[in-house]
């Protein structure tokens, strides 16, 4: 199992990849909204990490995955 971060914030992404922590950066919404649902298709994915930022982005398809699905875990950070 793995985990993944979406940050709009380059040097977030850094500091997790040091961590072992793939890190994809978006810039917008739709670019967001892609990354997540990439994200949460994939069967190894153990734990999706969002930016307080893009979780801001994605309010309605976060909640609608934490409404149906356990995995992955969702952790929203500062960022």
């Amino acid at each position: 199992m793995k985990a993944r971060i979406l940050s709009n914030d380059p040097s977030l992404i850094v500091m997790f990849r040091l961590g072992s922590i793939e890190g994809i950066q978006t810039s917008t919404y739709e670019q967001a909204k892609e990354k997540f649902y990439d994200s949460i298709k994939e069967d190894d994915l153990a734990v999706l990490i969002l930016t307080k930022t893009v979780e801001s982005w994605l309010i309605k398809e976060v909640k609608e995955h934490k409404e149906s699905e356990s995995i992955p875990l969702i952790v929203v950070i500062d960022g």
